[in-house]
């Protein structure tokens, strides 16, 4: 049994005066009378949620016998005194909520779109006389570099003064020695 299960009867969730009269299982709609007999019914497929009126309360007889019996009477008839509701109506917040997580991740990733495409900068390099520039292509490293001009790699890395020979970008230049 659950920790609140008390709290499940129509004692506890209905207003003061309101009664549950009935049911109807092809529209999974609850029918409520109030204490001054208007007919209220409760969202579909909603047992406790937000209620309507159907009807206001029945009109009283004009003398009052104590022959009428109220209780075998039939329940006054059901009249939509207020416009049907639309489940869109009933949903804008929740669109409303979609619409603003939306806007705000769009806007997210417009962010970091532009600060991951943002300028790069590549630093102009200029070469000795001793060097000539190189446009770095894929597959090249600084050992292949250093072996193609015949010079070892502390050689290539004198003239590359701070060059990351793990972080060669393409399209970055480098210096390479000339032939001696």
């Amino acid at each position: 049994m659950g920790r609140w299960s008390q709290y499940d009867t129509d004692e506890e969730r209905l207003p003061s005066g309101m009664e549950r009269i009935g049911y109807d299982a092809d529209e999974e709609i609850y029918t409520f009378r109030d204490s001054d007999g208007s007919i209220w019914q409760s969202a579909p497929g909603s047992r406790y949620g937000q209620l309507r009126r159907v009807s206001g309360p029945p009109a009283q007889p004009e003398r009052f016998d104590q022959d009428i019996d109220l209780e075998g009477s039939p329940p006054p008839p059901y009249e939509s005194a207020e416009p049907e509701v639309s489940w869109r109506h009933e949903m804008m917040p929740l669109f409303n909520w979609f619409l603003v997580i939306g806007l705000f991740l769009l806007g997210v990733f417009w962010y970091l779109n532009k600060a991951a495409a943002g300028e790069r900068t590549v630093p102009e390099v200029h070469c000795s006389d001793r060097a000539i520039p190189y446009s770095i292509r894929p597959g090249d490293t600084c050992w292949a570099l250093a072996e193609n001009r015949g010079v070892s790699l502390d050689v290539f890395l004198e003239v590359n003064v701070g060059l990351d020979c793990d972080k060669l970008g393409i399209g970055e230049t480098v210096c390479l020695p000339k032939n001696t």
